[in-house]
């Protein structure tokens, strides 16, 4: 008969390379996870049916319906979001 515990398995010395660290950033706020941020802002726009693209400049062009957008950068695009109603 196997007994199952949540002890680790004795002939194991380590776990390997994430022994000590992880890639979970959950546990932070979203506006400490700018990645983040920019994605959901971005999916709100398309939601809306706007088009996103994001410029080697570090700016972002909104289209739709052959209207354009030029925001210089991520509070700029987060300004124009609001006034079109794409966020709060």
């Amino acid at each position: 008969m196997t007994r199952h515990t949540n002890e680790k398995d004795p002939r194991v010395s380590s776990t390997g390379p994430f022994e000590n660290h992880t890639t979970n950033d959950l546990n932070f706020a979203t506006g400490e996870r700018p990645r983040k941020a920019l994605t959901t802002l971005i999916a709100e726009f398309a939601i809306r049916g706007h088009a996103v693209h994001q410029l080697q400049d570090g700016g972002f062009f909104v289209c739709k319906h052959g209207q354009n957008h030029y925001a210089p950068d991520f509070l700029a695009l987060q300004l124009f979001a609001i006034k079109v109603g794409a966020t709060k």
